[in-house]
């Protein structure tokens, strides 16, 4: 068997038998951890680099937007956030640029706010005064 055979072989089994890796791949969050953004950037916080919340607030949520940012996210204008550290180019695909772009400006924002509302039932299920301690 040669390499290129295994290669393949390797390939069919991860996506193929598995599509659910497909989807996982081609995630925000997945990319989001793949390219350490969380190294520089937070959701909600100010760090190294301007948090998600403030890049969403800045340029939006619409297609255009998501686009604008893809293309800042391959060659970034630090000129944009004077007061914060140089952000690297990333020579990374568009597509990927495009799916971790609607990751910072949307999707990391709505799954946020989803697990504050799940937290935010928990307390309306559970009485303090009734637990026991």
């Amino acid at each position: 068997m040669t390499l290129r055979n295994l290669s393949f072989i390797i390939f069919i089994i991860t996506f193929i038998i598995n599509p659910k890796s497909i989807s996982e791949t081609l995630s925000g969050e997945y990319l989001f951890k793949k390219y350490q953004c969380g190294s520089c950037h937070d959701i909600y916080k100010k760090a190294v680099g301007p948090s998600f919340y403030e890049i969403s607030k800045r340029y939006g949520q619409s297609d255009s937007s998501v686009e604008k940012v893809a293309k800042l996210i391959i060659n970034p204008k630090p000129s944009n956030w004077p007061g914060y550290a140089y952000m690297p180019p990333f020579k990374i695909p568009f597509e990927e640029a495009l799916i971790l772009a609607r990751y910072v400006l949307i999707e990391s924002l709505n799954k946020e706010n989803r697990n504050e509302e799940e937290s935010d039932d928990i307390h309306d299920i559970l009485d303090s005064e009734l637990q026991f301690h």
